[in-house]
């Protein structure tokens, strides 16, 4: 019976969700539901429906989990967005690049980075550089496929780039420190963004590209208010990891600071800042709203013993730890074409945690903490990947949405193909040398022991 209610509960999850119902509703309610079965068929006890509303409760009021920082990193990222580091930066590295194969290509992924904080809704990172950087791209003579390529990557960068909302929330589901979570994606990231650079470098050396036609601005008034913005958005993981401050108290600094930047950039009226608020207002909602649901619809999956069920089920095929850790990763990629990420991480890598608890990289890695911090990292670039593949990624879609006449989705299509072989051997090269993603992390210890791995 605990197979027909696993396979029931992740069926009629799947239906609401392609349905159109809203993600929260549906994982609230076929948690409730499958609680409700699993008493009828006798597999657990009504007097456990308390322990939905202490489960949900929990969740908001632990003190060790800093949810008061998601709405202040999303407004972080909206503010620097509305007082226009976007079109700055982009001006700014258009002249610095001067005389670079693929200047442009290569300035949309930088900007990518800075946009990181926003790119909790991946969305509001790729249509803001695609907004500045098409334009420029399309009139130096860059393929649509290339252009389109680029506008893709640079909002899928940010997903996983310090002091993204995600890696909050792998870091959570992972029981890891934030700080030593956010160190470690570092190295891998500016590895892709250098992969990136040199194929846009390589395959863009013989267009000229023109000058951008933008009013004459001052240099050093663009660098200071880059500099600044990025000094504010640096700011934040680096008082986490130096022990100077939470992440939570970061971000509320990282808020006032880029408050102060886009008041010295005379970017900040009345009604953008009132904009920017209803957004983070709705963003932040539909995080929350998505996170009590997805806690309800864990804690009875758990009830019915779904997480053991699929256990079971995999390990009836005897795969070795690798395979089962290519297979997973492969998961993760296909599940992140058609849900959210905040719905993989919340509700599908919770499923997954018994298979992810057994594999033992410890003599891979060095120790069982920086195994799971390794295996956080390969997931979340698992997930960054999956935005940028065709047909489904979500990157795509919005770097369409944004796109200029001329530039197909198949286009787009065809740009990040070369990129999602890119990341893919990166991934292998991560999976090969564990130590490019744990070895920031083991710094920033010291001489200090790894923290001990929490059990579950």
């Amino acid at each position: 019976m605990n197979e027909v209610l696993t396979v029931a509960m992740l069926v009629v999850m799947a239906i609401g969700v392609f349905s159109g119902f809203p993600v929260a509703l549906v994982l609230a309610g076929t948690g409730f539901l499958g609680f409700v079965a699993a008493v009828w068929v006798g597999i657990t006890d009504f007097q456990h429906l308390g322990l939905i509303y202490l489960r949900a409760r929990g969740v908001l009021t632990n003190e060790s989990v800093q949810f008061t920082s998601v709405p202040m990193l999303i407004f972080l990222g909206l503010i620097l967005n509305a007082s226009g580091i976007a079109e700055t930066m982009f001006r700014l590295l258009g002249r610095l690049l001067t005389g670079v194969p693929g200047r442009y290509a290569i300035a949309t992924l930088l900007i990518g980075l800075v946009l990181a904080p926003a790119a909790g809704v991946i969305g509001a990172s790729v249509i803001t550089v695609a907004l500045v950087a098409y334009a420029p791209m399309m009139a130096s003579g860059y393929a649509p496929r290339t252009a389109g390529g680029a506008v893709a990557a640079s909002g899928a960068l940010g997903v996983v780039f310090p002091p993204a909302v995600m890696l909050f929330f792998i870091s959570n589901v992972f029981y890891l420190r934030i700080g030593l979570m956010y160190v470690a994606l570092i190295v891998p990231v500016l590895l892709m963004v250098m992969a990136f650079a040199v194929y846009f470098a390589v395959t863009l050396r013989k267009t000229v590209e023109i000058p951008l036609d933008t009013p004459k601005t001052n240099l050093v008034s663009d660098l200071l208010f880059v500099l600044a913005s990025v000094a504010v958005i640096a700011s934040i993981p680096l008082s986490i990891i130096l022990g100077f401050a939470t992440l939570t108290e970061a971000a509320g600094v990282g808020v006032f600071g880029a408050l102060l930047v886009a008041l010295a950039r005379k970017r900040l009226s009345f009604s953008s800042l009132n904009s920017v608020t209803v957004q983070t207002s709705t963003m932040t909602s539909m995080v929350f709203f998505i996170v009590l649901g997805a806690s309800v619809f864990s804690l009875s999956f758990h009830l019915v013993g779904g997480p053991d069920v699929i256990f079971e089920w995999i390990s009836a095929f005897d795969l070795t730890r690798w395979e089962l850790l290519a297979i997973l990763l492969g998961v993760i990629i296909i599940l992140g074409f058609v849900f959210d990420w905040i719905e993989v991480l919340l509700v599908f890598v919770p499923v997954l945690m018994p298979i992810f608890s057994e594999l033992d990289f410890a003599d891979h890695v060095g120790s069982a903490y920086f195994a799971q911090i390794w295996i956080a990292g390969l997931i979340a670039l698992a997930l960054q990947t999956s935005f940028l593949t065709p047909p489904f990624g979500y990157a795509l879609f919005f770097a369409k949405m944004a796109a200029p006449k001329g530039i197909n989705l198949s286009d787009i299509y065809r740009g990040a193909v070369p990129l999602v072989a890119i990341e893919i051997v990166l991934i292998a090269a991560l999976i090969s040398f564990p130590q490019l993603i744990t070895w920031l992390p083991e710094m920033s210890l010291g001489d200090v022991d790894a923290p001990q791995l929490i059990q579950r």
